[in-house]
């Protein structure tokens, strides 16, 4: 082989800035057409009905009382509204944060607390199993511990995702397969079983079911999601029989509602496609709003004021505020407005005093609902949940940062704030009777919030 001739050092050089000079121009122009996609996806979109929009801005607002009686039965309150009528809360903590009353041991899943009395309950995997679980409320002290077989695995975390409901001296729990549970309250002993997904046909979701049934006077509401009307599934709240079954939309993981239209009740359920309307007497259907999202992840519980709903969906959707209004063919939901600036992932917004306060994806804002108007943003709980209590939000970021902030849309104003936990916490915590109670995947916490 002939020898190479030698390369001038200055020429090597050359060939290095070159190829320098051309990775720095190819990161910049990647980080400016990301920077421009991320700016497109993000932008402020708003659109609206300008009448409806009008009318709203004169329309008186009716929304339920907060419940105080101490006790929250089922998932977000009283009133499904992650809302406490209590008063008394203390929001000048110590250095250490709020005093810790007791804690307990727990099992992954990202189910909430239903309390009555003196009971606190949540649900748990366990082993192999999962459990629906029962403390006494001011002790931590376990009353029962009630196991079934359950095998479900996710990439976004194993265990049940929904909140047991407590109506009188029963408890009605839904696992991350659809095993539907009726159990006693005073000793966790089971009073009757439905697999909802094997009785109804319906496939799991991608995440595992997380809808938190609905008891509304003899009956309790469920959302299976089964094709050829199996969709959702009402039964007899005491002994468990089927009532009637109805509609073809998949399921998705928001909880039912309950409104009132011409003095009669209507449940409200936002589905993997919809959101549906229904008289209770018969399930007719009264409406039916289509609202796509990715991987059909309507999650988030719609909020709904006075004959008006705010519905809202991550993963780049957004939110609708609906007027549901009577015409000469019955009834019909009509968009308001439509907004990308409010996306609830996971954690349902809040309405007080004519705001809503929520999760834009990892941005806790507040908006106006009358107009749709941003009025604050606030980074640093990524994707959070939180509650009202007292004229407070009660925030929990995503990895343990817990807050207690005034709720004004004149800014976020926290008063003071603590970590209580290093892992993820994608359950909303509870206000009941001065308790504040709040998870991750490994402990239970009972936090004293009470004023003295």
């Amino acid at each position: 082989m002939l020898p190479q001739p030698e390369r001038p050092a200055d020429a090597c050089f050359s060939i290095r800035t070159g190829r320098v000079t051309f990775w720095i121009i190819f990161a910049l122009a990647v980080a400016t057409i990301g920077g421009a996609v991320l700016y497109y996806v993000n932008r402020a979109k708003f659109d609206a009905d300008e009448r409806l929009l009008a009318e709203l801005g004169i329309t008186s607002l009716f929304s339920p009382e907060a419940q105080s009686s101490g006790d929250w039965p089922q998932c977000r309150g009283p009133n499904r509204d992650g809302v406490s009528g209590e008063t008394g809360l203390l929001t000048e903590w110590p250095a250490g944060g709020p005093k810790l009353l007791w804690e307990a041991a727990c099992g992954p899943g990202y189910s909430s607390f239903a309390k009555v009395g003196k009971r606190v309950l949540t649900m748990m995997r366990d082993g192999a199993d999962e459990a629906a679980v029962c403390w006494d409320a001011d002790t931590g002290q376990e009353f029962w511990r009630f196991h079934y077989a359950c095998s479900y695995n996710s990439d976004q975390g194993n265990g049940p995702r929904s909140t047991p409901t407590v109506d009188g001296d029963l408890v009605y729990t839904v696992g991350a397969t659809g095993v539907f549970h009726c159990l006693k309250l005073e000793s966790g002993e089971k009073v009757w079983r439905h697999d909802l997904l094997q009785e109804f046909g319906a496939p799991n979701l991608q995440w595992g079911v997380s809808f938190s049934p609905l008891v509304e006077g003899s009956v309790v509401f469920t959302n299976p999601g089964g094709p050829n009307g199996n969709s959702i599934a009402a039964f007899d709240k005491i002994d468990g029989t089927p009532l009637r079954t109805g509609f073809d939309d998949p399921a998705g993981y928001s909880s039912p509602m309950r409104m009132t239209l011409r003095g009669r009740p209507v449940y409200v359920f936002f589905t993997g496609a919809a959101l549906i309307g229904i008289w209770s007497s018969d399930g007719t259907e009264l409406w039916r709003y289509p609202w796509d999202t990715a991987y059909r992840a309507n999650i988030a519980t719609p909020i709904i004021v006075g004959n008006y709903i705010f519905i809202s969906s991550g993963y780049g959707k957004g939110c609708a505020l609906l007027k549901i209004e009577e015409t000469d063919k019955g009834f019909a939901a009509k968009r308001v407005y439509e907004s990308n600036q409010m996306r609830n992932h996971f954690s349902s917004s809040v309405y007080f005093k004519e705001h809503l306060y929520g999760f834009d994806e990892d941005r806790l804002i507040c908006m106006e609902f009358r107009t749709g108007k941003v009025r604050w943003k606030e980074r640093g709980f990524k994707k959070g949940s939180l509650l009202i209590a007292d004229g407070h939000l009660i925030v929990l970021g995503e990895y343990g940062e817990l807050a207690v902030a005034e709720a004004t849309p004149d800014g976020f104003r926290p008063k003071s704030s603590c970590r209580i936990s290093k892992t993820k916490c994608w359950t909303v915590p509870v206000f009941a009777d001065g308790k504040l109670y709040v998870r991750d995947e490994e402990k239970v916490r009972c936090l004293d919030l009470k004023k003295r």
